[in-house]
């Protein structure tokens, strides 16, 4: 709850910073406040480990490991807000932005496990929630020269809130055989939010004196997650990681107040 009543903050912040900025006047004729809209289509890419670890009993010691890896493109929307200033007479701009962007689809894999009993890592089906991210980014750019056309490169930091669930199947007890005893269904959801590290270059192309189009390509590395989870009361310990990246490409309108 803690960490969406931060994000809900981040939000209303973002939103009075692109009003402010809808107020400022541009403080020159390269540079000023800008803010926008963005659709996107993400490459998202996340590997999901699992191991089973049996402390005691009559597999003590024993290990065994699975893995899966998702893929899918997923659509996100989003706003930003940002400021850039003119650098010297060069022609370059050095820009600051901030972004809130929303997630509406999920990633979705299925773990085959190698079997059903306590010692094996039962088969799941596994999803993985971005419910919102929000980053920051520095971009240097300009124009090309006899060109309307402009370019810019980025990097910055991001930092994702996630919900990962699973539904596995296996045997509910260590003393039980399956088959012919009957399979059992276990479901969990965790919470997990990740950093990020962001990097990417674009296309700009006005479309008035205060409204432009740019193409963006990003690429967000986010960093490895692990925890345990523990089956009947520790007798089983399921240590589980997620990682992954997305390639992203993104389409933004983007309103500079001061034109330019």
């Amino acid at each position: 709850m803690a960490d969406r009543n931060g994000v809900v903050r981040f939000g209303g912040r973002l939103l009075a910073g692109c009003l402010l900025a809808a107020a400022l006047p541009a403080a020159a004729e390269a540079g000023g406040p800008y803010l926008g809209v963005a659709g996107a289509a993400d490459m998202q890419q996340f590997t999901y480990d699992k191991s089973v670890y049996t402390p005691e009993g009559f597999a003590r010691g024993e290990v065994t490991m699975n893995d899966d890896t998702a893929k899918d493109t997923l659509w996100t929307v989003g706003v930003f807000t940002g400021y850039r200033w003119p650098v010297g007479a060069s022609g370059l701009r050095l820009a600051a932005e901030i972004d809130l962007m929303a997630h509406p689809q999920r990633l979705e894999g299925h773990l085959e496990g190698t079997g059903h009993t306590w010692t094996d890592t039962w088969p799941e089906d596994w999803w993985l929630d971005r419910d919102l991210s929000y980053g920051i980014t520095l971009r240097l750019g300009g124009p090309f020269p006899g060109s309307r056309f402009g370019w810019h490169v980025l990097a910055g930091l991001k930092r994702a809130q996630t919900q990962f669930s699973i539904t596995e199947t296996g045997c509910p007890g260590a003393d039980l055989q399956c088959p012919p005893t009957p399979l059992a269904s276990y479901t969990e959801a965790v919470e997990r939010d990740f950093n990020a590290r962001v990097f990417g270059a674009g296309l700009a192309h006005p479309l008035t004196d205060v409204l432009s189009l740019e193409l963006e390509v990003r690429r967000t590395e986010y960093d490895r997650k692990a925890w345990d989870r523990l089956f009947e009361g520790g007798a089983v310990i399921i240590p589980s990681a997620l990682e992954g990246h997305d390639t992203t490409a993104t389409l933004r309108l983007v309103w500079r107040p001061g034109g330019a």
